[in-house]
């Protein structure tokens, strides 16, 4: 499947930006792979896509998710110069991995590569049955220069913990972002669970939302109960694996505390402008 997908990048499938990752952490695996045979290198292949207990799954299983993308469009590259085993000549996708695969081109271009993302984040053996171990991710940049921020503006929204969220998420300050959440707040990506605590949703920040741009458009302000506040906004990001051209539409959902701290963050990719529309009225 993910070799049918990476040969649509380019033509129906948003090409995912080389080097975006920092494919170093990879490297090493990544050339202990080229190195085997071609059937050493097919069931590499299905070991992850099983979540084997084996090393190459395990140390897989450690990478954050832009490595991992970054480490599947590489094996595309190197399946189709040959350098690694491709699939069999005449191979057809099953019925059901066919329509998934048409389903995929006919979405918009963000959220193409998050359905692409979303496969290969789940590949691996489960970090969960790992115990202690060092997540591999991506260097962390150091936040924008102060002179150099811009700060966004939100129609209908003027509530400065959610227009600093965005403002800090924009310049990389996850120093500063991270205390606008409640001890016990709680963050939830696209089509993930919610991540609880300022520690976890901290690292989240650092591993996988650098150099995101993102562009709030419009919101609404909602009084909740005992005095916490919703706030919903629409509008779109830009990623790295996109470049500024393509922007995925999103939503926040936000709850905020009396005193003025998220409680709660919900982010959702949001299917078209239509849908977007739609969810700021709703």
């Amino acid at each position: 499947m993910i070799w049918f997908a990476y040969l649509e990048m380019g033509k129906t499938i948003t090409v995912a930006a080389p080097g975006a990752a920092s494919m170093v952490f990879a490297e090493k695996t990544m050339n202990e792979i080229r190195q085997m045979s071609p059937l050493q290198q097919s069931q590499v292949m299905c070991d992850l896509a099983n979540h084997a207990d084996t090393p190459i799954c395990r140390t897989y299983g450690t990478w954050s998710a832009n490595i991992k993308l970054g480490f599947w469009y590489q094996l595309g590259q190197w399946m189709e110069d040959g350098s690694v085993a491709p699939i069999p000549k005449g191979y057809e996708l099953s019925a059901n991995a066919s329509a998934v695969l048409d389903g995929i081109k006919k979405l918009e271009s963000g959220q193409q590569i998050t359905v692409l993302r979303n496969c290969v984040v789940d590949m691996g053996y489960d970090p969960k049955k790992l115990g202690d171990y060092n997540r591999i991710s991506e260097p962390v940049v150091p936040p924008q220069n102060i002179a150099e921020r811009t700060k966004v503006s939100i129609e209908g929204v003027t509530n400065a913990t959610v227009l600093n969220y965005m403002d800090n998420l924009n310049a990389n300050d996850f120093d500063v972002l991270i205390e606008l959440f409640t001890p016990d707040g709680a963050l939830q990506p696209p089509f993930q669970r919610p991540i609880v605590g300022k520690e976890a949703v901290y690292r989240f920040f650092r591993e996988e939302c650098q150099n995101l741009k993102l562009i709030p458009e419009r919101g609404v302000v909602e009084p909740a109960d005992d005095g916490f506040t919703q706030i919903k906004v629409t509008g779109k990001v830009q990623t790295p694996w996109f470049g500024a051209g393509v922007g995925m539409n999103m939503a926040w959902r936000f709850l905020l505390t009396p005193d003025n701290k998220i409680f709660f963050v919900a982010i959702d990719l949001l299917a078209s402008p239509k849908e977007l529309l739609n969810f700021a009225r709703g």
